[in-house]
């Protein structure tokens, strides 16, 4: 009785998690920034249906395939975080990742080898996914003036998790023979509620999240170092050009100013303004508009003249399009906050 009712109730969850799933996929298809995750939760749909029907006895001749999605794991999610940052090369290079899983099709009697063969999969996939999303924040930086609306620090905090659990996850898949029923019930229960909770945390993620960098392909060599020797006196000469355009038309009071736009007003190339503002002011194309912005939102909060317009309406006509990251930004540069700053500067 113990028994019957452990595998009643993963029956069930199983089956909830798979309507989470399914609704996942069809909340993500209406965000245009998030439509390529569909396929991510269409197969965890799939492997959770899988998993009820091959629980309930209901296989082809005793013809299992789940071990099969444990190989395609990996992959799957590496993917779809190619695509969610716009690093994906081409349909045919991307299949390639999904030839094993095919192949394991037919080798699906050796359960326990493929079990442990998809486990250390999707850790080098999650490390690489994990690599992809840090080359992916060092781009956006590069890029973006509003780089911060588009950080996916918190995917990257996830994916250590689910690597966490996956490794207790493997642990698990490969005592099964020497774990009681009963155990081996609530201890498969608690991974699937685990990654339940991850899933659910990445669909409400990618729905709040404002906006994603898609096209790391394009400027992912803009993060790169490059060690070859560079003219100072062209670096310094390219800079003041760029400082110059920023400050005399006021670019840095666009949210979303893009080094791109200014690299076309210029007549430069992006990788050329990129390299100028790194050597000569010593930071990323983002935090290097925000100190610009700064700089003008200092002045503004010190002077009289604007002492009846709002701390936030200061901040957003200077570019800043969130309060909390203008907040954090002027603290860190200041070691006050700007409420403070200004009631000090104007009694001064």
């Amino acid at each position: 009785m113990f028994t019957s009712l452990s595998i009643s109730g993963l029956t069930v969850f199983q089956l909830i998690f798979a309507w989470q799933m399914c609704f996942a996929a069809i909340l993500v298809w209406q965000n245009p920034h998030s439509r390529c995750l569909v396929l991510f939760f269409v197969f965890q749909t799939l492997l959770c249906l899988a998993n009820v029907l091959e629980s309930a006895g209901f296989t082809l001749v005793g013809y299992v395939i789940t071990p099969a999605f444990t190989l395609a794991m990996g992959p799957v999610w590496y993917l779809s975080v190619r695509n969610l940052v716009g690093a994906s090369t081409g349909g045919l290079q991307s299949a390639r990742h999904l030839l094993l899983p095919l192949v394991s099709l037919g080798l699906t009697q050796y359960v326990q080898l493929l079990i442990a063969l998809g486990s250390i999969m999707l850790l080098g996939y999650l490390v690489a996914s994990l690599k992809l999303l840090r080359d992916y924040r060092d781009t956006v930086y590069q890029v973006h003036a509003d780089a911060a609306t588009m950080d996916l620090s918190w995917l990257t905090r996830l994916l250590g998790v689910y690597a966490v659990l996956s490794v207790t996850d493997f642990v698990r898949m490969n005592v099964q023979p020497i774990t009681p029923m009963p155990w081996k019930a609530y201890w498969y229960l608690a991974h699937e509620v685990g990654f339940f909770g991850i899933l659910s945390v990445l669909l409400i993620g990618v729905i709040k999240q404002p906006q994603v960098f898609n096209r790391l392909a394009q400027y992912q060599t803009l993060s790169q170092r490059d060690d070859a020797v560079q003219d100072t006196q062209l670096a310094q000469s390219i800079f003041a050009a760029v400082d110059a355009q920023v400050r005399q038309q006021g670019l840095f009071c666009q949210p979303r100013l893009s080094i791109q736009h200014i690299a076309d007003q210029l007549s430069l190339g992006v990788k050329q303004v990129s390299w100028a503002i790194n050597s000569v002011s010593g930071n990323n194309f983002s935090n290097y508009i925000n100190e610009v912005r700064l700089e003008q939102i200092e002045k503004q909060l010190a002077d009289p003249a604007y002492g009846e317009v709002s701390v936030l309406d200061i901040a957003m006509n200077n570019g800043f399009n969130a309060k909390s990251t203008f907040n954090q930004a002027f603290k860190t540069r200041t070691g006050m906050t700007p409420t403070r700053f200004r009631h000090g500067t104007l009694k001064n």
